[in-house]
């Protein structure tokens, strides 16, 4: 169960108001009005909790749960214990994130400039802003209305943000335009200086980066990735787009809509990828190539070619999946080989 310190809860809900938010099937529920005190997982929860269960794989918790409610896919409807009242849906975990939210809504700062914060007075800031301690915002920046600024946070000059995008502790922005409803989370950097350099006998020459970074909306970016300014193209991440912790995205890299972009991802410069691609944990992009709309990646891949729509790939380098899988079972099976005869 949440921990009460860090979490405030909005309310108590009844099993039918729950079940009405997410659209569900109510079945094996005497009383509807039954009051829901609070969100738990399955092996937890106690007579005043809701809980989920996905698959079959949490049977076992499901048959001993002692929770007041259960939300689960029909498939497995009949292993739940009687004393369980049940909320059926196609996607549980989808309704489940919905009322965890509901429970929990996002706490929202009030509007106000902390005494510490220092704004340049050009910079303008929409109605309903909130600008933390030790915040910094330079000349001609623009924030829309009910923009967060956490603590320690750096707005360059001239970076835009869209209303209602949210700053992280730390983070900093520069050369960048943000969109709306974006966040930012601890310690990102977006619109660093691209990694680029033209290289003789003389020596290293340090090509200037002149593009933008460009983050469309309701985007999200995890804390400590990121995110370097285009070189003269934008480096652009499209509208929904979803990147994790430690993430390091490339000068002139395009990102399209929707995609989920794992920790510790690593996109190299010029890269193309389309619109909802999933990039697993420690993928890495090489440079100058283009992935196809669709396009899925096991963890630990390395991608070294561009990759048509739609396909799912793994290894280093990277091959399509079902190849992948016969390169381990072959791998498995030289082991297996090795070991018997060295055990003769």
């Amino acid at each position: 169960m949440p921990d009460k310190r860090f979490f405030r809860k909005s309310g108590t809900y009844s099993i039918a108001e729950l079940a009405e938010r997410v659209g569900g099937e109510l079945i094996n529920c005497p009383n509807p009005g039954y009051v829901i005190e609070d969100v738990a997982a399955v092996e937890e929860a106690t007579a005043a909790d809701i809980c989920f269960v996905e698959n079959r794989r949490y049977v076992g918790a499901l048959e001993s749960s002692k929770a007041a409610v259960c939300l689960l896919p029909r498939n497995i409807a009949d292993r739940a214990p009687e004393t369980v009242a049940l909320i059926v849906s196609e996607r549980p975990r989808r309704a489940f994130a919905k009322i965890a939210a509901l429970f929990y809504p996002e706490e929202e700062e009030p509007a106000g400039i902390d005494p510490s914060a220092h704004i340049d007075p050009s910079a303008t800031l929409g109605e309903g802003c909130f600008v933390g301690p030790g915040v910094t915002i330079a000349a001609d920046a623009k924030l829309g209305a009910g923009v967060r600024v956490r603590a320690g946070a750096a707005v360059g000059r001239a970076v835009e943000i869209g209303a209602g995008t949210v700053i992280g502790e730390n983070a900093s922005l520069s050369h960048c335009l943000v969109g709306e409803r974006v966040v930012i989370y601890p310690g990102a950097r977006i619109g660093t200086c691209g990694f680029g350099f033209e290289v003789d006998e003389t020596g290293l020459i340090k090509m200037p980066q002149l593009g933008r970074a460009i983050i469309g909306d309701d985007v999200e970016i995890g804390a400590n990735s990121c995110i370097d300014r285009g070189s003269g193209p934008d480096t652009v991440v499209g509208r929904g787009t979803m990147i994790d912790n430690l993430v390091q995205i490339g000068h002139n890299v395009q990102i399209g809509k929707g995609c989920i972009i794992c920790g510790q991802v690593g996109v190299a410069g010029s890269a193309r990828i389309g619109n909802y691609v999933v990039l697993a944990g420690q993928v890495g992009v090489a440079g100058h190539l283009e992935l196809g709309d669709g396009v899925q990646a096991a963890a630990m891949s390395g991608i070294s070619n561009s990759v048509d729509p739609g396909q799912k790939i793994g290894g280093a380098p990277a091959v399509p999946i079902n190849e992948f899988r016969r390169q381990v079972g072959a791998l498995r099976a030289l082991g297996r080989r090795k070991k018997d005869q060295e055990s003769k």
